[in-house]
């Protein structure tokens, strides 16, 4: 008798789990698209080769991706590369998603960045650093050593900001880019999105 009570009484939490899960997605799913006046250029948010250290340039871009998720209603990308690198490796790519509101953006978060093939060393914030976004309202950044064509060091960042996330990485060396570069590039990232999103910079 006790045993069919507690299994009762486990699947009725199961049972009620899966209900407050459906529910939730449910809600989210009905959140309505995002809309601005004025809209949003995607264009505008996309950085520059100025923002890099000397001898870096644009590769190709901005170019639309392939949409992966389904929540996702655009996205560009846009590529670096700094003269001295091996051929075939990408030296830096910033890439920005729209989705249809903060609530799809937040919860895709989470699968951006920090890819797990290929890693040499755990992805981890390095000592030195301290750069959080201030106009972000989520942010992480890591560095590893990863093997692709070769190895070498990489740091990405991700930022949701709205209902828009950027992603940054590059290639990490203190010939062409140091991490004080690389917060740099990210200060010029995040400034970018708060202007053109409307957000107060001061």
């Amino acid at each position: 008798m006790v045993l069919v009570t507690k299994t009762h009484t486990l699947v009725c939490q199961v049972l009620l789990m899966s209900i407050c899960v459906g529910l939730t997605t449910l809600c989210t799913a009905r959140e309505p698209p995002k809309t601005r006046t004025p809209p949003v250029n995607m264009y505008d948010l996309m950085i520059d080769a100025s923002v890099f250290p000397q001898s870096w340039e644009l590769w190709h871009g901005p170019d639309p991706i392939p949409e992966q998720e389904r929540r996702e209603r655009e996205s560009l990308y846009v590529v670096f590369r700094y003269e001295g690198l091996e051929p075939g490796i990408v030296g830096a790519r910033h890439a920005v998603f729209r989705y249809r509101n903060e609530a799809d953006a937040a919860t895709s978060f989470s699968r951006h960045g920090f890819l797990n093939r290929h890693v040499i060393t755990p992805w981890a914030v390095p000592d030195e650093w301290s750069y959080e976004s201030p106009f972000a309202d989520r942010f992480k950044f890591a560095c590893a050593e990863i093997d692709i064509l070769g190895s070498y060091w990489r740091c990405e960042a991700v930022g949701q900001h709205d209902e828009f996330i950027s992603v940054f990485y590059t290639v990490l060396s203190p010939e062409y880019m140091t991490l004080e570069d690389v917060e740099r590039i990210l200060v010029a990232i995040d400034e970018r999105m708060a202007f053109y999103l409307g957000k107060d910079t001061q």
